[in-house]
């Protein structure tokens, strides 16, 4: 039966669209095609063949893209961190061992600053922290030739001795009075002790919430380096795993970002590289006193509001 031309068809649009005609086209297009010979069955196969070869064209591209976009953000941070140890005199680098660290702490061996003592580095023990942080650590100071300045709650030496006065739970009870005495007053002690000009740190901006924003450099005393800013997430993998370097063990056990034991747990793989997905395993069923969800340990809210405005207010840096 012929089918009526659809030209001749009254047109019935739906969302924009000539439903009808678009049904006749498909309907004579399928029978048209069983009638063809072989040779012309090849022909039309032809274009998926150009489309195949062009998917190659596009994978070559996107490889190219990725590579470009590497070179330019290592030399960003590679500026960035040359640009504050050569115009700072105290440049430290406060390192939590996470994913972003161990690429600054490459960044900073490859310059020369890490076995040189030119930028110490500061390490926090909450007494809260996962044993294998404190093997990886070691791993590491072995690596670059360095050694931590490790700094701990004041007035104790153990574990056990910060629980004879404070108990188990403080975490809990009070969340802010622990995070003051476990990470924020260690944390300020160590940028006095060490006369910090620059700090250093790993915060990007797709670590979400607080962070969104973050530029290269944040004025204030000390001034905040942030060479990672417009780093991602997949970014710092693909930095890890292309200079093969050592990671934190407890990333193969589903942790994508390691903080205390007791407020840090595994997320899904395929949720790591969601925005803010790095993050999202830590401070876990912890609030702050308004009820709102825990997303910061106070280290970096707190020693915002003891910084003074300085002049690197201006020492920003376009993103890629």
């Amino acid at each position: 039966m012929a089918l009526p031309s659809p030209s001749s068809v009254p047109q019935l649009k739906l969302n924009g669209h000539d439903c009808v005609r678009s049904s006749l086209q498909l309907l004579q297009l399928r029978r048209t095609s069983k009638h063809r010979t072989p040779a012309q069955q090849q022909s039309r196969q032809l274009p998926r063949t150009r489309a195949a070869g062009g998917d190659d064209s596009l994978l070559r591209f996107l490889a190219s893209s990725k590579a470009s976009r590497m070179q330019h953000l290592e030399e960003q941070a590679l500026g960035a961190l040359s640009h504050a140890a050569d115009n700072y005199s105290n440049v430290v680098f406060p390192c939590a061992l996470i994913t972003g660290d161990v690429v600054i702490l490459d960044l900073l061996s490859r310059l020369g600053y890490l076995h040189s003592g030119r930028v110490p580095v500061i390490f926090i023990d909450t007494f809260h922290l996962f044993p294998e942080t404190h093997s990886f650590l070691h791993s590491l100071e072995a690596k670059y030739k360095f050694e931590a300045h490790t700094y701990k709650p004041q007035g104790f030496e153990t574990k056990k001795d910060y629980q004879a006065k404070h108990g188990s739970d403080l975490y809990i009870s009070n969340v802010d009075e622990y995070d003051r005495i476990c990470k924020v007053e260690p944390f300020q002690r160590s940028l006095k002790e060490l006369e910090t000009d620059v700090m250093l740190n790993g915060r990007r901006r797709d670590h979400g919430a607080e962070r969104a924003h973050l530029e290269v450099f944040e004025a204030g005393k000390p001034l905040k380096c942030n060479p990672l800013a417009y780093w991602e997430f997949r970014d710092c993998w693909d930095y890890v795993h292309a200079n093969k370097l050592e990671y934190h063990p407890l990333h193969d056990q589903g942790f994508p970002s390691i903080g205390d034991v007791q407020s840090t747990v595994p997320v899904p793989k395929e949720k790591w590289f969601e925005y803010a997905g790095e993050r999202s395993g830590r401070f876990q069923n912890m609030t702050n006193p308004d009820g709102s969800a825990k997303t910061e340990c106070g280290i970096h809210v707190m020693s915002d509001a003891t910084t003074e405005a300085g002049p690197a207010a201006e020492l920003v840096s376009a993103p890629p």
